[in-house]
Order: structure tokens, then C-alpha cells, then sequence
């Protein structure tokens, strides 16, 4: 998966999460259907993330940046154009 001209806030943490909610906002909304696929690399810039094999994609719908300590999330897109 490639983040592309990727930028978001800086924080604690961060985790790159793929879930089956649309635009989550809540923690709950994050947790509902997640898989986490790595600790963001930086906060600015292109970036590469290796998802699991087994993973069925068509069963998640959005990339969320999301700060595990404080279950707060800091980011979402729509997951899409992924090979």
C-alpha cells in the first residue's frame, strides 16, 4: 500500500490502520473492523506499507492514522487504487 503526497499532524504513536467503517471519527467507529498494518514511518512524504497476505482488501473501505495511546483519530481516506 503507498501513501502518496501524504502529510498529517504529527503525534504519539502513530499507527497505520485499514478498517471496514467509512470515515470513522471514534475510536468505537475505528474498532468496529480493523486491522493494523504498521507504526506510521513519518509524518510528511510518500510512504510504502507492506500489507499482510491473507489479507481479504475488499472487506476494508478506509486508511486511517490513528494514535494508539489516546485512541484518537488523527487522520482517514478512502482506501483505494491499492495492488
Amino acid at each position: 500500500m503507498r501513501l502518496d503526497t501524504f502529510k498529517v499532524t504529527n503525534g504519539p504513536d502513530l499507527r497505520v490502520i485499514l478498517t471496514k467503517a467509512a470515515s470513522p471519527k471514534t475510536s468505537a467507529e475505528v474498532q468496529a473492523g480493523y486491522v493494523e498494518v504498521a507504526k506510521l514511518k513519518g509524518n510528511v512524504g510518500s510512504q510504502n506499507y507492506e500489507l499482510p497476505a491473507n489479507l481479504a482488501l475488499d472487506d476494508y473501505k478506509t486508511v486511517v492514522i490513528y494514535c494508539k495511546p489516546f485512541h484518537v483519530v488523527f487522520a482517514t481516506a478512502s482506501l483505494q487504487n491499492v495492488k
